[in-house]
């Protein structure tokens, strides 16, 4: 696949601005050989546990990185639970009070299986972080609401069908998400992969809106809320763009329609130190896929610029990837016409 040629020494010396920057002074290495201390560590004794993991470090934010990354290196995703479970919230959809009963009930068996096998559901994670981080002084809110995903919440909301957490630190809120942070699901062969992903802990709010929208809007943790129209038609991110801290900035939508011969200026917003030698554009109209060379863009001050023009009429899948990983996807229609709309013979 080809790639674009760029200068990495321009990347020298840039800052990222995401919330973890926030704490860029602290060498988080005590704190994660603190956590991978007590892997394999039973859940029979919650208090003690948070004591393990916390006694030895000072800051409340290196207490709540051990927290965290022990929960995401120790905790399995149960796929045959999070299939129970999103077949009851499909049934009980338009029943709310029946929806508030079963809820109930299911944490019991949520804590039950946590307890026992140390395998979950997202609102495990999310409570097994709560419950590790209030023992140990630090406040810690459950976030319900809506996980976009290829197969979920395009281009209108379904079902409410993820939990992630909030901290507070410092005096100040931050979001992180323990269950897509510890690793994926590999359908075809029914298993948990544990992979660890550290670009969902203390993630900056514009880029956590691109696939989490809560329930309750205050949790966006933006200056300006986005609304649910908004959420279900933005790009399609993935877990790659988390871990590259690549956040879609232009278009601002899933879905674009562009002319044919017409040019496109993507935007993406890099938020880590990034060699843009490993950025790579595909694109594929469903029959055929290509790697496509690009050296119309720029970078400055952060933001990623690419110009791409269309040549032939039809449907497209338009992805962006870095080092052969999907980060950012967009759907593109080119219409009918030339880049000024006139129709062409």
């Amino acid at each position: 696949m080809k790639r674009f040629v760029f200068i990495f020494i321009t990347l020298v010396g840039f800052t990222s601005v995401s919330q973890q920057s926030d704490f860029n002074t602290i060498d988080f290495k005590k704190a994660d050989s603190i956590s991978e201390l007590y892997n394999h560590t039973a859940l029979k004794n919650l208090p003690v546990l948070a004591h393990n993991l916390t006694f030895h470090l000072d800051s409340d934010v290196e207490k709540f990185r051990a927290i965290y990354k022990w929960v995401c290196l120790n905790i399995e995703g149960d796929y045959g639970f999070y299939l129970k479970t999103t077949r009851k919230r499909k049934k009980f959809k338009n029943d709310s009070l029946a929806f508030t009963n079963w809820n109930k009930s299911l944490q019991k068996k949520v804590f039950k299986q946590l307890v026992d096998n140390q395998k979950t559901i997202c609102s495990g994670y999310a409570y097994l972080i709560k419950e590790l981080a209030s023992l140990s002084g630090i406040a810690c809110e459950i976030v319900n609401g809506y996980s976009r995903s290829p197969s979920s919440q395009i281009g209108a909301l379904g079902v409410a069908n993820h939990s992630w957490n909030a901290v507070k630190l410092n005096n100040k809120w931050y979001l992180v998400d323990a269950t897509l942070a510890s690793g994926y699901f590999n359908v075809n062969e029914n298993q948990f992969i544990k992979s660890y992903n550290d670009g969902y802990f203390l993630a900056e709010p514009e880029q956590f809106s691109k696939s989490h929208f809560p329930l309750d809007s205050k949790w966006l943790l933006l200056d300006e809320a986005i609304d649910s129209n908004q959420f279900v038609n933005r790009p399609m991110v993935y877990g790659s763009s988390f871990k590259y801290g690549v956040v879609p900035v232009y278009p601002n939508t899933l879905k674009i329609e562009v002319f044919k011969e017409g040019t496109i200026p993507f935007q993406l917003k890099i938020l880590k130190d990034i060699n843009l030698n490993d950025v790579q554009l595909s694109v594929s109209n469903g029959i055929t896929k290509e790697a496509v060379q690009n050296d119309d863009f720029t970078f400055v001050d952060g933001i990623l610029k690419l110009n791409y023009s269309f040549k032939t009429r039809g449907h497209y899948d338009f992805h962006v990837l870095i080092d052969d990983e999907v980060v950012v996807s967009y759907a593109v229609r080119v219409l009918k016409g030339d880049k000024l709309g006139r129709d062409l013979i």
